[in-house]
């Protein structure tokens, strides 16, 4: 840690959750070690995209594959390429979308305004179709279908983060696809944390869709990368919009003496990656594949020993009641394990009192106040370990300490 305390940075033991505030998550081992070797060395950047592409299509089972930067750059990539396609000088007039299709259809209800502006930036319009409380139909997604339809957005985690109603009803993706593939619209899907079970990684190409986009964070990869599989036409136009294909690169290794440099100028100059942050979006993938082979063995028996091993530490403090949270509770995903603390005489602010102490540490420790009660998650949703083994005892001693200090 001594860049953080040069810095002055204090560490936090996260037993929150993955989130981007955070860094993501901790990477794996595995990418870390392929971080190290890319970083070290130089290479191509064109031959490594293009080789961890082939990789992760391997991987996947898709036509093609691509390393963006996260799925927000990716989503905006790919509406580029459908706009200005491989033409150089309708990428150099974007976001001026004159002359090209440029209308993208969500359904209303799917709409999710912290993500979906990343169709927007490359000066697309957003089309809603149907309502956000009583959802679409596929009558009403095939009407907002115009000349002037480049692509069907189509958000795969439904109303969760959208201000619709909960109970809405929106046009499944299969439906969507069909709807689009009448008319020659390719349907876009937003599939960020669906990485669990690992089907999900083929079931939105597998349907259709031409593209889907997952955050490599949610799997145990670098906060600044995402994976994209899909057709492989798309998957190539979306390279020659990326940073790297702006630079001309795909012209081969003597563009630098030929003055090719910008040929394919776009709007992705700025979402540069580093050799590092691809080849780790590979290798985490690659882990987290194994890993997931046996989720129970892998990551349920290990993280609920720690869960029992907290338990006997807190067995003697008064006023509190303990459970292990698992996927047999409502509401608990499949591969979450966490620990559940209430306080018998606590009140929800005093939950939050607790939280907010033990964020004033150093280091910092996050957990969730839900209620009377606190919880230490001991796994991601997708089943990455929150902690190392060091960070047990400073978990134990720091937690029990304000336990008793509630009394």
């Amino acid at each position: 840690m001594g860049i953080y305390k040069e810095l002055g940075i204090k560490r936090i033991i996260n037993c929150f959750d993955t989130y981007t505030l955070l860094g993501g998550h901790i990477i794996w081992e595995e990418a870390r070690t392929a971080r190290e070797e890319a970083d070290g060395n130089f290479a191509w950047i064109w031959e490594i995209q293009q080789k961890a592409g082939k990789k992760v299509a391997e991987l996947l089972g898709s036509e093609a594959a691509f390393v963006p930067v996260g799925v927000y750059t990716g989503m905006s990539e790919c509406v580029a390429a459908l706009m200005a396609g491989t033409d150089p000088k309708k990428m150099r007039q974007l976001p001026d979308t004159a002359g090209m299709k440029n209308e993208v259809i969500v359904q209303k209800c799917l709409r999710d305004f912290q993500y979906d502006h990343s169709i927007e930036i490359t000066g697309a319009k957003l089309v809603e179709a149907g309502d956000e409380k009583k959802g679409c139909t596929a009558k009403q997604l095939e009407d907002a279908i115009t000349d002037k339809t480049v692509a069907i957005h189509y958000m795969s985690h439904g109303t969760t983060g959208s201000y619709a109603s909960k109970e809405c009803k929106w046009v499944p993706l299969e439906e969507a696809v069909k709807i689009g593939k009448r008319h020659n619209v390719p349907v876009l899907v937003d599939a960020a944390f669906q990485c669990y079970p690992l089907d999900r990684f083929r079931k939105f190409t597998a349907a259709g869709a031409a593209a889907a986009l997952y955050s490599c964070k949610y799997f145990g990869g670098p906060n600044t990368a995402g994976i994209l599989v899909g057709k492989k036409s798309l998957v190539d136009m979306v390279a020659l919009h990326s940073f790297i294909g702006q630079e001309g690169a795909s012209h081969g290794k003597e563009f630098l003496n030929e003055a090719q440099r910008g040929l394919y100028g776009s709007l992705f100059r700025s979402c540069k990656q580093d050799r590092a942050s691809i080849v780790g979006a590979v290798a985490a993938l690659e882990k987290y594949l194994k890993v997931m082979e046996n989720p129970k063995r892998n990551v349920l028996t290990p993280a609920r020993r720690i869960a029992e091993s907290f338990m006997k530490q807190f067995k003697d403090i008064p006023d509190i009641e303990m459970q292990v949270m698992d996927a047999g509770m409502e509401g608990v995903d499949p591969l979450k394990i966490a620990l559940q603390i209430t306080l018998k005489r606590g009140t929800p602010d005093d939950a939050k009192r607790i939280k907010g102490g033990l964020m004033e540490g150093d280091p910092e420790i996050w957990v969730e106040a839900i209620k009377n009660s606190i919880i230490i998650n001991i796994t991601s949703f997708r089943g990455l370990m929150m902690f190392g083994k060091e960070d047990e005892k400073i978990i134990t001693d720091k937690v029990k300490k304000a336990l008793m200090a509630k009394r």
